[in-house]
């Protein structure tokens, strides 16, 4: 089969496959009609009939084989219906992507042309008199990122096109007297998975790949998933599948094998996602047995040792979005015997081989933590995340489960599993094996922070928002945002380097909520002009030290600020558009608004400050370098976050889009340009006035948004930059004392 480049990708009519789709869902839908009228009409009659002789020998059996013939042939349009509108989907959404970067690469300049096999290669073109100049590295950068997007859109297009063409031949069975050969096409695949499945580590990288491709495009198929995983036998039966093959894949020196094992990996959860989601009939209910094995050895020797359930478990749960009656139990569970077993429940080997182990995507950690795996499982089940970080033992919400898992009514579990985590002597269990005497891997911040994202965003922290909208900020969700900023409050070195990220996103996504409390603290704030649509209220000092400790993080400070300076310029703009859902004036919102900003940006501002005067001039390049990697990031959401019982305002696609980009580009420009004086000034120590900063942007956003009518624009933009002033040495005033007030709570 000719694979497809680019071209082919871009330019392809998906207009007849379309049509294909719509005709076999006609067909299927008049077959079915048809089989129905067989079943009622000459099979029941047949069954009735009284027959005799050669007809009851022959022409009975010959009916009933006919109506079955019928029902195969619905079954058949059925299934190529649903295969060709899965394909359709598919390419359409690859085709979207790819046409939007090659489209929007053109507009920049860029040329895209075809290299050696799959290749793609991208480049500016020489400008006149400039034809020896190199490209600065952040042009390189952009052309290696566009061409591997590219590349990659182009091996999607190419895998689902193999598999559809394979699953076809298979629905159709090769036989034109025989409707549906091979029986409903969603239990043959997972027959045809089983069959890979049972060879175990004897099975080839070919086939090991074709498995994890039935898993990938059938993992949301209930009928699929439960045939496979009960095909394997059961939890025992399906944990000991996952480490033997997962340590077949990590131990030896074969990128080929560790690829296919990856795959496997990847698509191994949410397949089983699907298969315990109880909204499914005749879901698989295995959740009580997972916990009994969790503590439980697997009988795996490749190890040197035999790995407990949950270790194993752990690794297959890293993906896919489960339902909370599933995963919340396995979580606390396994939270709770971490703390009851704080130095030694989990075993893992020793010795120079870093990849070697349980998570074949693993990167430096290798999945013998459970813990660090299943709060990756709930970074990526937000339902499951919500409510594992809202329960409180106060109100009868924690279950206690002994060591098998099961309900113990008896014991006592008197912490949240948010302060529990979050507290800074928690024993985070080495996640590596590592060829350095002393060195340990410890990935569990990192992935508490995925999952609390996941917990207060409502969305897997690796996706993007679905439609480009931010999740409403319900009450539950804004509670455990507030109690992170209380448990920062006792002590900003909570976060620490591998969670800011994490955090910085929380608090970008939280900005109304954080205006509002900065605004409380301000004798000049407008507390009601940041609308949150529910009644949780964070307080002023803890949002500031919540803040501070953000902003001493490259990326975490970085997160922050993009994220205020998008909900600014989105807040003034609907203002401009909307001023009678606001209080007072509109110039006067807007006055209060640029304030309230300048306030954040002195916090965020001083304690940036206060890092780069701690690490030196190095540390300054960090943070103008993690804006302008995450500025492309910060474009994926528009309009503003609001709360459920907000009413929600409609977005102007275009205006909006162009709202974000526009700041969020400014914003990567100022730090950019700050990175670029700090190389030719040769390192020297030249401090980035983010005061200056945050009045240009301040004033951008104001632009943007429109002037309010009879406003004189001149002394209006000033206006908003005297605002900014006056609020950020506010926020650095804010700062400063939230940080004495800290030191005398701590002397008393």
């Amino acid at each position: 089969m000719a694979r497809l480049t680019w071209r082919n990708v871009y330019q392809v009519d998906l207009g007849p496959l379309k049509s294909a789709v719509a005709q076999w869902d006609t067909m299927a839908g008049e077959l079915k009609e048809v089989a129905a009228e067989a079943r009622r009409g000459m099979l029941k009659k047949s069954e009735k009939a009284r027959w005799a002789g050669v007809n009851a020998d022959v022409t009975k059996p010959f009916i009933a084989s006919v109506a079955a013939e019928i029902e195969d042939a619905h079954t058949e349009a059925k299934d190529l219906h649903a295969e060709l509108s899965a394909a359709y989907s598919s390419f359409k959404a690859v085709q979207d992507e790819l046409q939007a970067k090659v489209d929007g690469a053109r507009r920049k300049g860029i040329e895209i042309s075809d290299g050696k096999g799959a290749q793609i290669l991208c480049k500016y073109p020489p400008q006149p008199g400039h034809q020896n100049e190199s490209l600065p590295k952040d042009k390189l950068k952009e052309l290696k990122a566009l061409a591997e997007d590219l590349q990659d859109l182009v091996a999607r297009a190419n895998e689902r096109d193999a598999y559809t063409a394979g699953i076809l031949a298979r629905i159709h069975g090769g036989d034109p007297h025989n409707f549906a050969k091979n029986g409903p096409i969603d239990k043959y695949k997972a027959k045809m998975a089983l069959h890979i499945a049972r060879k175990g580590t004897g099975a080839s990288n070919k086939e090991i790949r074709e498995l994890a491709e039935l898993l990938k495009y059938n993992k949301d198929n209930p009928t699929f998933s439960h045939a496979f995983f009960k095909g394997l036998g059961g939890p025992k039966e399906t944990l000991a599948y996952y480490a033997k093959m997962a340590i077949d894949g990590t131990k030896g020196s074969s990128e080929t094998r560790l690829d296919a094992i990856q795959d496997l990996q990847r698509y191994m959860g949410p397949t089983l996602a699907t298969a315990t989601d109880p909204d499914h009939k005749g879901h698989l209910d295995w959740g009580a047995e997972f916990r009994r094995l969790g503590t439980k050895e697997i009988g795996v020797d490749e190890l040197g040792f035999k790995p407990k359930g949950y270790q194993v478990l752990g690794n297959i749960l890293r993906y896919g979005d489960y339902d909370k009656r599933f995963l919340t139990p396995i979580a606390e569970h396994i939270v709770q015997l971490q703390h009851d077993h704080p130095k030694g429940l989990w075993t893992r080997p020793t010795g120079p081989d870093t990849q070697f182990g349980l998570d074949p995507n693993g990167k430096g950690n290798v999945g013998y933590d459970p813990v660090t795996s299943v709060l990756e499982a709930l970074g990526h089940s937000p339902e499951a995340a919500e409510e594992f970080f809202s329960k409180d033992p106060k109100d009868g919400s924690v279950v206690g489960y002994d060591e098998n898992g099961k309900v113990d009514p008896g014991k006592s579990v008197d912490y949240r599993y948010l302060e529990e985590l979050m507290r800074k002597d928690y024993p985070w269990n080495n996640d590596g094996s590592s060829p350095v005497a002393g060195e340990e891997v410890h990935r569990g911040k990192n992935a508490l922070g995925h999952a609390l994202e996941a917990a207060t965003l409502g969305r897997p922290y690796d996706q993007p928002p679905e439609g480009g909208r931010h999740p409403e900020h319900t009450a539950d969700r804004a509670q455990i945002v507030r109690k992170i900023t209380e448990i920062v409050d006792d002590d900003r070195k909570t976060i620490t380097e591998d969670i800011s990220d994490s955090m910085g996103r929380i608090a970008g996504e939280y900005m109304p909520e954080i205006n509002q409390a900065l605004a409380a603290g301000d004798p000049r704030g407008l507390r009601q002009a940041f609308e949150t649509g529910h009644e949780v209220k964070f307080d002023a000092q803890p949002t500031v030290r919540f803040l501070d400790a953000i902003g001493r993080h490259p990326e975490g400070h970085a997160e922050a600020t993009l994220g205020a300076q998008r909900y600014q310029a989105e807040l003034m703009r609907e203002v401009v558009r909307h001023p009678d859902r606001f209080p007072g004036t509109a110039p006067e919102t807007m006055r209060h608004i640029a304030r309230n900003g300048g306030v954040l940006e002195g916090i965020l501002g001083a304690a940036r400050h206060d890092a780069i005067m701690v690490a030196g001039q190095e540390a300054e390049t960090k943070f103008n370098e993690a804006v302008e990697e995450r500025g492309e990031m910060a474009k994926q959401v528009v309009g503003l976050p609001l709360g459920a019982a907000a009413e929600r305002i409609p977005v102007a696609g275009d205006l909006a889009t162009g709202t974000v980009e526009s700041i969020i580009d400014l914003v990567v420009e100022s730090h950019k340009k700050n990175t670029l004086e700090q190389d030719a000034a040769d390192g020297a120590a030249i401090s980035f006035n983010t005061r200056e900063a945050a009045e240009v942007w301040a004033q951008h956003a104001a632009h943007s948004a429109g002037y309010p009518p009879g406003v004189n624009h001149e002394n209006f933009i000033q206006d908003i930059a005297d605002e900014v002033v006056g609020g950020y040495d506010h926020g650095e005033h804010l700062k400063e004392n939230a940080y004495d007030n800290k030191m005398r709570r701590s002397e008393e």
